[in-house]
């Protein structure tokens, strides 16, 4: 009795040991729950999991010291139930993704609470004729037989989120091949040791993708903000163009009031010789710049006024 006790002391150590060097050997951890799980679809779930992934299954006392030991203490208060370890390279957001994508439709169990509405579409099912028909009236389902098959006349809510599904119920969505459960491995928790944070599953239930995209959308929105009220709020993304948009008006105003400066005296000069043409133009004045142009000017005039005269 005494080795038989000191050998299991013994396997406990190397236990935790085991446990210690994956924890050690791998980026991200993570603790799933896998009670009512069978021991064929934890092996399929293994198998479904990254080529790199290694899950292990352990008593919950020795994944606790293993965790503690390993600095990663804040993990044990999310080990309760029937759990597994798993241990990856993967990033806590790709871990929950392949866990999520492995899980697998199943029938709800009485007694459960419905995650959502659990909806009987209008249309024909694959029972078959008989007594059933009456068990689907007497729960308020509209059904009947249409073309040899029992029929759902009516889209029903056959039990609303969050009630808990009666045994009948149960029983009637399993026949009507309805499974509105997953299963699979439930995350609790996922420790990043690269960032060095717990990610639990309502941060993780994120699409990166349109994570990605409303955070475009919330930067966009914020430079518009900032934008309208740069002039009373002046940020390092707006101070370029305050400085621009400041230079072009002190531009504009020094030329619009004729104030030299090595910046406006050459569009000055240009309109000042522009102004000046144009008034010599108008005056008919005589010199080399204006000769091109009167002589234009005279040859419309005659030309309007040969056309006059042959009216």
């Amino acid at each position: 009795m005494k080795k038989r006790v000191t050998r299991a002391k013994e396997w406990k150590k190397e236990q935790v040991e085991y446990l210690k060097d994956l924890v050690g050997s791998y980026n991200t951890v993570g603790i799933a729950k896998i009670r009512g799980i069978g021991a064929n679809q934890l092996q399929q779930l293994r198998k479904g999991l990254h080529e790199n992934t290694q899950m292990r299954v352990s008593k919950n006392r020795l994944i606790s010291l293993s965790l503690k030991e390993s600095g990663l203490g804040e993990m044990v208060n999310f080990v309760e139930d029937q759990m597994a370890l798993i241990f990856t390279n993967l990033d806590a957001f790709e871990l929950y993704k392949k866990t999520e994508e492995g899980k697998i439709p199943a029938p709800i169990k009485a007694g459960a609470i419905a995650p959502h509405d659990i909806v009987l579409d209008e249309g024909p099912t694959s029972l078959k004729p008989g007594p059933i028909v009456g068990e689907l009236q007497n729960l308020g389902i509209p059904a009947g037989i249409t073309g040899g098959k029992i029929e759902i006349k009516k889209r029903t809510v056959a039990v609303k989120e969050g009630e808990k599904v009666a045994p009948a119920y149960a029983d009637m969505l399993a026949k009507l091949e309805i499974y509105p459960m997953k299963e699979g491995l439930d995350l609790s928790v996922i420790y990043d040791r690269e960032a060095q944070v717990l990610f639990t599953p309502d941060v993780l239930h994120v699409d990166p993708l349109q994570y990605f995209e409303d955070f475009k959308e919330g930067a966009k929105a914020a430079f518009s903000l900032v934008t309208r009220i740069k002039y009373d709020y002046p940020t390092r993304y707006t101070i370029a163009d305050l400085l621009r948009e400041a230079g072009d008006k002190s531009l504009a105003l020094a030329v619009n009031i004729a104030y030299p400066t090595p910046l406006t005296i050459k569009p000055l000069l240009q309109k000042a010789h522009t102004d000046a043409r144009n008034l010599a133009i108008n005056a008919c004045v005589y010199e080399h710049d204006t000769l091109p142009y009167l002589l234009t000017k005279a040859c419309s005039q005659a030309q309007n006024l040969a056309s006059y005269q042959q009216k």
